[in-house]
Parts: C-alpha cells; structure tokens; sequence
C-alpha cells in the first residue's frame, strides 16, 4: 500500500475520522460537509489501492488496511507537531 498521491488535507480528515467513528462527527469537527468528507476519504483510499472503512449498517468501521494509514498518520501529525 503506498498513499505518496495522499493530500496532508486527506491525511488530516482520516485522522479526524479515525477518532470520530462517523463521517457526520468527523465533518461537524473539521467544519465541512458530509460529502466533503466522503469525497476525501475515498480519494485516499483510491491513492492506498485499497478500503480503508468499511460500513456496517450505520456503523462505521476502520480495515486493516485502514488501521495502518490511521496510525500512521497519528504518528506524522504527532512528529509535525514536535517540530514547532
């Protein structure tokens, strides 16, 4: 899996969504639409090659695949943050 074609606005977003759990949480938390946030996550799964949530019902899960960009880019932001 290689997400190098991923935006940072795209990694932020599935950050956001990673600890809302919910794509209307995550939009109301980022100040966006829902289908904004839709649209971004799917382009970062397209740039992955693969799912990266998976939709339940009305629940929202994370894949495996998912889980891995979801830690990573906990790790990133937490780095980025450590440089200012």
């Amino acid at each position: 899996m290689s997400i190098r074609r991923a935006t940072l606005r795209q990694l932020e977003i599935f950050d956001a969504l990673a600890v809302h759990m919910s794509i209307t949480r995550t939009a109301d938390a980022l100040h966006l639409s829902p289908p904004a946030v839709s649209i971004q996550v799917r382009q970062l799964a397209e740039a992955a090659g693969q799912p990266l949530i998976e939709q339940v019902g009305k629940k929202l899960y994370l894949t495996d695949a998912g889980n891995a960009v979801a830690l990573t880019c906990r790790d990133l932001f937490e780095r980025m943050e450590r440089l200012t």
